[in-house]
């Protein structure tokens, strides 16, 4: 698609909001293709660096240079590639349909070469310094609004480490909270209830029929969009407002439980609980209050910790983790295979549940060792007592084998999407 220029009628922030609601919608539509037909997407995040700050010399506006580098970047973009203004002095770029994520690369040095020759605008010669932030799905992101703060991240990487691009990484997460400034944002969204849960079905492979549910994160931010679960998570880290926020979620569903019982419908559900959650002594307490209040029956509910929560005290974390199991709740192990502990501690934690990431699921029918894994992974559970629940399923095979290997439960695309609450209970009678 052809960019177009930013209207001079209109102010920046109204042209920039219109134009970042289209990309989300865009991004999401070639991830969706990109899953189904195991292709990659990509993002660069450009921010128009002007070293020789000629706006305030010769008054030449950031919009103006804007216009004539949005209008220079077909030329070297295919025709199915999307660039747009996000901001004053940067434009993302999204490029679909990739066969690699090293075409990003590519693509991320054409895009600079080009911007470097320069614009003349109103007859004065205007350089540009181009910074490229690249994120990618399938590696960095799976959802259109972590690939935005991704590439962001990363632009803002380069900027700081005066590079010319930057591909963003793992570790690069630790700066988001920083980089987006939502630390006062999420304190309000917390105080005035803007949050919201979605929830994700959990299907019995046995019989086909839904479950149970995950309660998920949202936050749709002022001026910014749907913020990343994960990145929710680390501002409320960052800030010191895990209690707070995990107040909000416990309440929050089982509220909703609540409600739907009213109706008939009982939905066991699981609860996510973050990394600090485990040195929070009053976590049980707050689980305790929240059960009376909303009259919940304690074995309906399972609290989900990672493998790396434990780590930092483990005698800390089975102390907090035991009193919710007194208190009649579940324990899950969540994304199982991708922390930073032994096996053996598996028979220090109470856990009724363990979850095997969704990196070893979706490679479960194309790879023998990943098979090996999940079927190791079950019958150890099968050990302990436990139920395994199989994350990230996308297509029939990979149920199929998941049913052959003992597997009790299933999430996924297969299925279902994380659903608001409306929604979901609409799909969970029509599939109980």
């Amino acid at each position: 698609m052809r960019a177009t220029a930013p209207a001079t009628t209109s102010t920046p922030s109204e042209h920039f909001s219109v134009t970042r609601r289209g990309l989300i919608t865009a991004i999401g539509n070639a991830i969706q293709f990109a899953r189904l037909s195991n292709r990659s997407v990509a993002l660069l995040m450009v921010q128009l660096v002007r070293p020789d700050k000629l706006e305030a010399v010769v008054g030449i506006p950031t919009l103006e240079v804007m216009k004539h580098a949005l209008r220079r970047l077909p030329g070297v973009l295919r025709a199915v590639d999307r660039a747009l203004a996000v901001s004053e002095d940067k434009i993302v770029i999204l490029l679909p349909n990739l066969k690699s994520s090293a075409q990003a690369l590519l693509a991320a040095g054409k895009v600079q070469q080009t911007l470097e020759e320069g614009f003349t605008v109103d007859g004065e010669m205007v350089k540009v310094r181009p910074v490229v932030g690249i994120a990618t799905y399938p590696e960095h992101a799976e959802l259109p609004e972590e690939l935005i703060v991704h590439s962001d991240i990363a632009v803002g990487i380069a900027s700081h480490r005066d590079l010319a691009q930057h591909v963003f990484q793992a570790e690069d997460r630790r700066d988001s909270d920083i980089y987006l400034g939502l630390e006062a944002a999420l304190r309000e969204a917390v105080r005035t209830n803007q949050l919201e849960l979605h929830f994700q079905p959990q299907i019995d492979i046995t019989t086909g029929k839904a479950a149970s549910a995950e309660a998920l994160l949202r936050w749709r931010a002022p001026d910014f969009g749907m913020v990343p679960p994960s990145t929710i998570v680390r501002i409320a880290e960052a800030s010191g407002i895990v209690s707070s926020l995990n107040t909000w979620v416990i309440n929050c569903a089982l509220r909703q439980q609540a409600d739907w019982l009213k109706r008939g419908i009982l939905i066991k559900l699981s609860l996510n609980l973050s990394t600090l959650s485990m040195a929070d002594g009053d976590l049980p307490a707050t689980v305790e209050q929240a059960m009376g209040t909303w009259n919940t029956d304690p074995s309906t509910i399972t609290f989900e910790i990672t493998e790396g929560a434990t780590v930092g005290d483990l005698v800390r974390s089975a102390e907090i983790l035991v009193r919710l199991k007194e208190q009649g709740a579940k324990l899950a192990i969540d994304d199982f295979g991708t922390g930073y502990s032994s096996l053996s501690y598996l028979k220090n934690l109470p856990l009724d549940e363990l979850k095997i990431d969704k990196p070893f699921i979706q490679k479960l029918t194309s790879s023998a060792a990943e098979q090996k894994i999940v079927k190791f992974v079950i019958a150890l559970c099968r050990d302990f007592g436990m139920k395994v629940v199989a994350e990230g399923v996308e297509d029939d095979a990979t149920i199929s084998e998941l049913k052959k290997l003992g597997c009790d439960l299933a999430q996924g695309y297969a299925y279902s999407p994380a659903l608001p609450a409306a929604d979901f209970i609409d799909w969970f009678q029509k599939h109980s």
